[in-house]
């Protein structure tokens, strides 16, 4: 099974710390990374020394049905969910992912050739299926892959997150709405701060590389 499920994606990052024998690490992540992070935080505490999550926001359990607004950013989720959206994201791969990037953030932070370089990844056979699958069984319409079973019970299962956490966040994020990432404070018991970039979207470390890294530096020599 091609699982896109957070916790395949955080299981390999375990497997490759283990494979580089990394017993620590600190973890930072993006959008899908952040939501791996969460999940290393949240089942892997003593492996995990710090993590710093960009553009996407955590609380226990699954996740709740969106607000209409926020929803209405989702609509390639939901498009994803139908068999045609499927069929449409793999056949126009690139079309599909530049709607994104010219939507999720204000427009002039990436030129057509860094977008063309990209997009090359996009021809690899597992990136439609993979990509519908993530999109899709974290709504519950598509099964979970059983072998990540006992992992995303523990996941799932964790009340709040003990791992020093730095979440940062673009003021004009065009696809995860600010809103929905603050007042989070209390499902972190190790430490939580969030920093909000205004003007910046969806895309920090491209659009505000020196603020990002200025945070992150301060934030993971921090005792």
């Amino acid at each position: 099974m091609r699982s896109g499920e957070m916790v395949a994606l955080a299981q390999d990052a375990i497997d490759l710390a283990d494979a580089l024998q990394l017993e620590t690490f600190a973890v930072v992540g993006h959008d899908w990374g952040a939501r791996i992070a969460y999940v290393l935080a949240a089942a892997f505490p003593q492996r995990v020394t710090r993590i710093c999550a960009l553009s996407v926001g955590w609380q226990p359990g699954e996740l709740p049905t969106p607000t209409l607004e926020q929803a209405r950013k989702y609509w390639y989720q939901w498009f994803m969910a139908t068999d045609r959206g499927a069929e449409t994201v793999k056949a126009h791969r690139k079309t599909f992912a530049r709607i994104q990037w010219e939507t999720w953030a204000p427009r002039g932070w990436f030129k057509d050739a860094e977008f063309e370089t990209t997009a090359k990844s996009f021809d690899n056979p597992d990136w439609p299926e993979i990509t519908v699958h993530s999109y899709t069984v974290r709504w519950g319409e598509a099964r979970k892959d059983p072998s990540y079973r006992d992992l995303d019970q523990r996941a799932r299962s964790a009340q709040a997150i003990s791992v020093p956490t730095l979440m940062i966040q673009g003021g004009a994020d065009g696809v995860t709405l600010p809103s929905t990432t603050d007042g989070k404070e209390g499902y972190f018991t190790g430490g939580y701060r969030r920093h909000v970039l205004e003007g910046v979207g969806h895309f920090p470390t491209r659009e505000a590389p020196a603020a990002v890294n200025k945070l992150l530096i301060d934030f993971l020599k921090a005792k």
